[in-house]
């Protein structure tokens, strides 16, 4: 699955550590991690504050990824 620039290290990392990155019907990205609810983010994000608001529920979900 081809994901937009700023998701490419988070998805990376995501996947090293278990989770799992999916496309959902409408086109979002469902980040599912080993445990707990899935996350889901825009998959084109429109500007900073889409990725930033992206990252900042990925980590509260749980996720680390260096330099994100």
């Amino acid at each position: 699955m081809k994901l937009p620039e700023p998701y490419r290290k988070l998805a990376r990392a995501a996947r090293d550590a278990g989770w799992t990155v999916t496309r959902t019907p409408g086109g979002h990205l469902c980040w599912q991690p080993p445990e707990g609810p899935a996350v889901i983010t825009a998959s084109t994000p429109s500007d900073r504050r889409g990725v930033r608001n992206g990252r900042a529920r990925l980590r509260a979900a749980g996720l680390v990824a260096g330099g994100t």
